[in-house]
């Protein structure tokens, strides 16, 4: 008897364990680590670790909290001709699986005004978007400081009109393309397949996969739970003065139970989850929904 009380103990720690750490891992973030590395992509040659609140206060605001931003969604269709098949997909219609992909109305700061507080970004330099669960996803300098009006600026948001400001918006801080209204049938501003087909170099497109099917998706760039942005830069080390590292920010304590093993759980489940999409149906090899 003893024994199974034991075991009953342990299974109800383990799962208010379990519990607590995805919790943590999909928190909305509230602050971004910015830093820049040479092009040994070990070397820090600039950091910067800023608010939500100071980003508000001290740069640019992106967004009207009125407006609403849409990406696209994958289009399921099929065709017997893999050519027609793939332009199906990209949709240059822009007229499927849009509307249900309202990011809602956000403000935020521009991702290329959060580069240049670590040193900003070049020509063939590259920019990962990182979250607080280990989802990753990297793009080139021109979408980040020369986009197509089409793609539109990239705003890391942190308030959303039906949520207010992070931690309360639950997916923020949140990466959304600010597209234009010019190619959809409804006038809205959607960031659509077929936009960022049009805007990004190949290695850049993102996919929903679906078995041995793929299918172009830009809800999948939108990263959640924002917490690091990590630029890797062609330069040397003493090319540039190194901009001073940020006061540190003091963090929030965990709560009392959760502690080292819950950390350690964490960091495994960030790397391993994954997540049903209702709307979309079908399982993703990612960290983070595909919405």
């Amino acid at each position: 008897m003893r024994d199974h009380f034991k075991t009953a103990l342990l299974f109800v720690a383990f799962c208010y364990l379990m519990d607590s750490t995805c919790m943590i891992a999909s928190a909305a973030t509230t602050e971004v680590h910015i830093v820049k590395y040479t092009a040994d992509n070990t070397t820090m040659i600039g950091e910067k670790t800023v608010t939500y609140q100071w980003m508000e206060a001290n740069l640019p605001v992106m967004g009207d909290g009125a407006t609403h931003y849409y990406h696209q969604g994958p289009v399921f269709v099929d065709d017997a001709d893999p050519v027609r098949e793939e332009h199906l997909r990209w949709n240059a219609a822009e007229d499927t699986n849009v509307q249900e992909k309202d990011m809602g109305a956000v403000k935020g700061t521009a991702l290329k005004e959060l580069c240049d507080l670590a040193g900003g970004m070049a020509p063939g330099d590259t920019v990962k978007v990182k979250a607080s669960d280990g989802f990753v996803k990297t793009f080139a300098y021109e979408n980040v400081y020369t986009p197509a009006a089409r793609q539109g600026p990239m705003v890391v948001t942190w308030y959303h009109a039906d949520e207010g400001y992070v931690p309360k918006y639950r997916t923020g801080m949140r990466l959304i393309f600010f597209a234009d209204n010019s190619t959809n049938p409804w006038g809205i501003h959607a960031f659509g397949n077929n936009d960022w087909h049009e805007s990004a170099a190949p290695e850049y497109w993102y996919y929903y996969r679906q078995g041995e099917e793929n299918y172009p998706t830009t809800t999948g760039l939108s990263v959640q739970y924002i917490s690091d942005v990590l630029i890797f830069s062609h330069e040397t080390a003493g090319e540039k003065t190194p901009t001073p590292r940020a006061t540190p920010i003091q963090k929030t304590p965990l709560s009392p139970g959760i502690g080292i093993a819950a950390l350690s759980v964490m960091c495994v489940i960030a790397g391993m989850r994954r997540h049903y999409d209702e709307k979309d149906a079908g399982y993703l090899d990612i960290s983070q929904k595909d919405r």
